[in-house]
């Protein structure tokens, strides 16, 4: 590997780590035992009579000392392939990708030579909905990307494709976990423009803050510098562009027979 090319990457890291540890970007810590009140413990029996823990098929991350397995949630008496998780096509994997049981809520990952393990998340709140899906992450950057649903915004019982969601980033042992798209809104798509650091991410904000994402929530896009990911997204279109398009359409629609 060129050696500006290795400069290239150790930047970029060192830009993920130095990344502020408060706020929605706060990074999961190490310790995998998440601080809080102790849960009902009534509801802790019923829980482990109803549910399981399932440990999936181990996923490779192709050129890298570790491969990491989704842990997920599921009934005791009936199992089911997972309706939300979607993987990418990492060399190993293959068909296996679409083979998650259940409700996927954390991620282990493993050092191949080592045998260290550790979890993404200290604690089991989260829906991971996606990890790099559509292309293997560019090389170039050194990071695995993450769809979570952190909370059932809608308030249907659950935690699903119409709650908001948030796309997390970390290094590719799932470390320095940082969120990037802000709370209360939806991910729509994403990409990495070619022979750039940019990456362009479509976001749905819930603007009648009802709850619900529907079509008469426009999106917009967040541009972030994967060089730096200290500096903050910038909004596309910015907000006083934005406000001048909805008046030219506002225009254009009324003089409309």
């Amino acid at each position: 590997m060129p050696r500006s090319y290795t400069l290239f990457a150790l930047l970029a890291l060192a830009a993920l780590a130095a990344c502020s540890p408060d706020g929605p970007g706060r990074p999961a810590a190490a310790n995998p035992v998440a601080a809080g009140a102790p849960p009902d413990t009534v509801a802790l029996r019923q829980a482990a009579q109803k549910f399981r823990v399932h440990y999936n098929s181990p996923v490779d991350l192709d050129s890298t000392g570790f491969y990491y397995v989704p842990v997920s949630v599921v009934a005791q008496e009936q199992a089911g392939r997972s309706k939300m998780f979607s993987s990418g096509s990492y060399e190993g994997y293959g068909e296996q990708s679409g083979s998650i049981e259940g409700t996927c809520y954390n991620v282990l990952f493993f050092d191949k030579e080592t045998g260290q393990q550790r979890p993404l998340l200290p604690h089991g709140r989260f829906v991971l909905a996606e990890i790099d899906t559509d292309h293997k992450p560019d090389s170039r950057w050194p990071y695995l990307f993450y769809s979570f649903i952190k909370a059932d915004t809608n308030r249907d019982g659950e935690q699903g494709a119409d709650d908001a969601s948030a796309l997390f980033i970390s290094d590719r042992s799932g470390q320095q976990l940082r969120q990037l798209t802000p709370d209360g809104t939806q991910l729509g798509s994403r990409l990495i423009l070619p022979r750039t650091s940019l990456l362009l991410v479509e976001v749905r904000p819930d603007t009648d803050r009802d709850g619900r994402f529907t079509h008469a929530d426009g999106p917009y896009w967040l541009r972030f510098d994967l060089r730096n990911l200290r500096t903050p997204p910038v909004r596309l279109p910015s907000l006083a562009l934005a406000e001048a398009l909805q008046q030219q359409m506002l225009h254009r629609q009324s003089r409309l027979k």
